[in-house]
């Protein structure tokens, strides 16, 4: 055979997908008319009997418009001509086929009419082949790649000989039929970007109404059809064309736009009307987008719905979530992020611009963002992959979502959407640009917004005022959080977007740009952040350790006794009441930034000021630089990395000077836009933990409410509560009051038993299913080689070797000594005051830009986030080299 030409032998369909270039279809014409009987244009090969059934079937798609790549048909006397001619009887019928040479003049008008520059296809057509009774499907040859006349020949040859391959003969006997006539078809070739094959009705398995089915890879389909690949695969509606599944097992592999499955299912949908049945098409879109038919032939048995029948499968993460809720969650807490989460990302696709058809399409998906396992959140990785697939650059987003949340996986993809008309299409591209550019030129004055709506209710539910609530005033004290939580939200979550996307592109700028500086140099210039709004609570409980340090009896105090004991004098002596009124004035306006501030069930420092105190104490101890000197020095260092980009990016130095003229001025325009965000995104986490823990102090004041009226033993019992069943409670629409105690209870144990296992940090299972409650740990993996190195992601640059000091949560600042490496498996932004007596940190769970990660930078703090198995490997005390540029920790003792 000649090089150039390749045989599929195709065990599942005949699919040809294609290597060269797709003209139009007049330039892809094969010239010029063939000059001999027996050789004509594939538009002309009507006669199933003398042309075969595929041939015969593509004709009649050109002669009704479709858009089928051109080309010749070899006719069943030419193959009758070549048998004579190669004494092809008896045995060895197929190499005595493939062995004699073509008649001159056949291969004299085969060379006329192909373009000796292109790659050609040649199939079989045989008198039989695709008809509703026998598909003959991979039974006979294809060769795909086939350039010049000789390899032309081989092809031809090839295909004819199929006819008597081992597999024809087999399947002939079983099916008891006998090919005797063949056509062969040579068609030119598609370059294809997508390729696949589409069964106008699936099997009764795969939905509950009727729905066709489309299966598709990348480029050639060979992988497909041989199974070697799982193929992305689309469900759809054949009532209103509703996508019911679109599976993609490979994260790799480009999506099927939208617009492309609408026209290929209303080609199908009148390629069946033509032909008057069920129809298995095979296809492909060429590079320029441009869909080509490849064949039809009727479904002669069922599909296999096995595949489809099993159960869909949904990846769970807690990366991020179990920054904000590190413990089992009470049903309370549940409730309320279920809902908040279904709210965040609906409202936010309507404030970008997506259709609301669409978005209500997507309402099962929205319901189910979020679950728990073992007591703890967990995203639905996969429903909130899908969400994010209606905005464009929907597979960008999701790279860009997990790296701001720190999750790695990248979950098969599907989602649920009816297809839009052309209108609908058309009016959505337009509308989400532009609704998008106006939401972010208001985002500064959108999180003033949210933090003024947050300072008036927090004004109008302080602890006082609730004590005086009636029932009825603390139902409307819940709504009132539920109006801000559920309604007003997209104030903030637009800094949360603006801080992901400014963040993954100026990541994605500056190593296509830069390459040489590294992973991290993006990370570089994004430490010493001024105002940020996790700075000020550090720097106000360092001046309160200054005027400890310049008054003696403060300084005794703090510095000879217990927090026990300073908080008892704090309470009781005269002398100290100016120091007093000033420390609380701190937990006034700072008491809400705890570790686990959005818990609910954990008392905020205003409420429990022992935190407070011993980080007090222990920075009274500190002989140190200021956190604004610091600050002042990380400000020094991002400048000077700024200008190093920006002299890299644009040598000439009045190019530099000009905004917006040069890579230097875009660059400097995107780097403000991210810095900006981030501030933005840390004023409003700060916001979310004041609005949580007046809920806390709003379900306290319920709960002593319904206990003084007997229907809870103990106000912390409300937590017990969903929302609805605390509201209904308060505002006498239980059905069963009086059996609530009873309930709560029982929620306790099972609370407890959930407490007890110990999830992974990612899971994968069938929807709908639960982990075992007494198999809850995960699988035992190998054991680590204790000597090498962690890997994680750099949040922070830098390279230093210290003491470890492994901490559970930010309470245990006491076990810890200044300039330790702190490791620890999440941080939330009450660590903030921790972190400036470490010297790096390492972290278990965190993306970059997590809380953690940004204080660290805050702070210049060299930081590896995303370490797995940190804080098992490493003991308190191990002298660690960590190193933030490469994302490496090493224990060296």
């Amino acid at each position: 055979m000649a090089v150039g030409a390749a045989v599929r032998h195709q065990p599942a369909l005949d699919l040809q997908l294609l290597h060269v270039s797709a003209k139009t279809q007049t330039e892809a014409l094969m010239t010029p008319t063939p000059a001999l009987a027996g050789l004509i244009p594939l538009a002309e090969a009507h006669d199933a009997s003398v042309h075969g059934g595929k041939a015969a079937a593509l004709a009649r798609m050109l002669a009704h418009g479709f858009r089928v790549p051109p080309g010749v048909v070899l006719t069943d006397a030419l193959f009758q001509d070549h048998l004579r001619r190669a004494d092809a009887g008896g045995e060895q019928r197929a190499a005595r086929i493939c062995a004699s040479p073509l008649a001159p003049t056949l291969r004299a008008a085969l060379g006329a009419c192909i373009d000796g520059t292109a790659l050609h296809a040649v199939r079989s057509s045989a008198v039989g082949e695709d008809s509703a009774a026998h598909s003959f499907a991979g039974q006979l040859d294809t060769v795909l790649g086939v350039a010049g006349a000789g390899a032309l020949e081989d092809a031809v040859r090839t295909v004819w000989a199929s006819a008597w391959s081992v597999r024809s003969l087999v399947y002939q006997a079983r099916r008891q039929v006998q090919l005797s006539r063949m056509g062969v078809i040579v068609q030119r070739q598609i370059d294809a970007r997508h390729a696949g094959v589409l069964f106008t009705h699936a099997p009764a398995g795969c939905a509950a109404t009727p729905v066709m089915m489309i299966e598709y890879c990348a480029g050639l389909g060979d992988a497909l059809v041989s199974g070697a690949i799982d193929p992305a695969r689309v469900v759809v509606a054949r009532e209103g064309g509703g996508i019911v599944e679109h599976v993609m097992p490979d994260a790799a592999l480009a999506l099927l736009a939208g617009d492309e499955i609408h026209h290929l299912v209303a080609e199908a949908s009148r390629l069946e009307a033509l032909f008057g049945c069920p129809l298995d098409i095979e296809w492909a879109i060429d590079q320029a987008g441009q869909l080509w038919l490849l064949q039809a032939r009727p479904i002669s048995t069922p599909v296999a719905a096995a595949p489809f029948a099993e159960a869909r499968s949904a990846v769970w993460t807690n990366a991020n979530i179990a920054e904000n809720f590190p413990e089992p969650v009470s049903p309370l807490l549940y409730s309320v992020v279920r809902a908040g989460y279904t709210a965040y990302f609906r409202n936010l696709g309507l404030g970008f611009g997506i259709s609301p058809t669409r978005i209500a399409a997507m309402a099962p998906v929205l319901a189910n963002l979020v679950g728990v396992h073992g007591g703890r959140l967990y995203y639905n990785l996969s429903n909130i992959h899908a969400l994010l697939q209606l905005a464009p650059a929907g597979r960008w987003l999701a790279r860009a979502f997990n790296n701001f949340v720190g999750a790695a996986e990248m979950p098969a993809l599907r989602h649920a959407m009816p297809i839009q008309g052309w209108f609908d299409r058309v009016a959505e591209a337009l509308r989400i640009p532009c609704k998008t550019a106006w939401q972010y030129l208001r985002v500064q004055s959108r999180v003033a917004r949210f933090e003024r709506a947050v300072t008036s209710f927090c004004d109008g539910t302080r602890r006082p005022a609730l004590a005086a609530m009636s029932p009825a005033g603390l139902v409307d004290a819940l709504d009132g959080f539920l109006t801000i939580r559920l309604r007003r939200w997209n104030d903030a979550a637009l800094a949360d977007t603006a801080a992901m996307v400014c963040y993954a592109l100026l990541q994605r700028s500056l190593k296509r740009a830069w390459p040489q500086a590294g992973e991290s140099v993006h990370n570089n210039l994004l430490v010493g952040l001024p105002e940020l709004a996790s700075h000020v609570p550090v720097e106000r409980l360092w001046d309160l350790s200054r005027e400890v340090r310049n008054n003696p009896v403060l300084l005794l105090l703090f510095s000879e006794h217990d927090v026990p004991a300073i908080e008892n004098a704090l309470a009781t002596l005269p002398e100290l009441a100016a120091f007093r009124a000033r420390f609380e004035d701190y937990l006034e306006r700072w008491g809400f930034r705890s570790s686990g501030e959005l818990m609910l069930t954990h008392p905020s420092t205003e409420e429990n000021p022992h935190q407070a105190l011993n980080l007090l104490k222990t920075y009274v101890g500190l002989d140190a630089d200021s956190p604004a000197t610091l600050l002042a020095r990380q400000v020094a260092a991002r400048l000077a990395a700024t200008d190093a980009a920006c002299k890299h990016l644009s040598p000439l130095a009045l190019v530099r000077a000009l905004p917006l003229v040069g890579r230097a001025g875009r660059f400097r325009l995107l780097l403000s836009a991210t810095q900006g965000a981030i501030r933005l995104r840390e004023r409003a986490r700060m916001q979310q933990a004041r609005l949580y823990v007046h809920l806390r102090h709003i379900v306290l004041a319920c709960g002593r409410s319904l206990a003084a009226a007997g229907l809870l033993d103990a106000p912390e019992d409300a937590f017990q509560l969903t929302m609805d069943e605390l509201k209904d409670l308060l505002s006498g629409q239980a059905m069963f009051p009086y059996s609530v105690g009873a309930l709560v209870r029982q929620r306790r144990e099972a609370h407890a038993r959930l407490a007890r296992m110990a999830p992974p940090d990612s899971i994968t299972m069938a929807e709908g299913s639960y982990l075992a409650c007494a198999a809850g740990l995960p699988a035992a993996g190998p054991e680590a080689d204790a000597a090498a190195p962690l890997q994680g992601t750099g949040a922070c640059g830098g390279r230093i070797s210290a003491t470890a000091a492994v901490l559970a949560d930010a309470t245990e600042v006491g076990l810890m000594h200044e300039g330790d490496i702190v490791v620890t498996r999440q941080t939330d932004p009450g660590w903030a005051c921790v972190f400036f007596l470490a010297r790096g940190l390492v972290v278990e769970r965190g993306g970059m830009l997590s809380h953690g990660a940004i204080i660290a930078r805050e702070f210049g703090i060299p930081a590896v986030v995303g370490v797995r198995g940190a804080t098992t490997r490493i003991r308190s005390g191990a002298r660690l080299m960590l190193d933030g540029d490469r994302g490496v920790v090493e224990i060296l003792a």
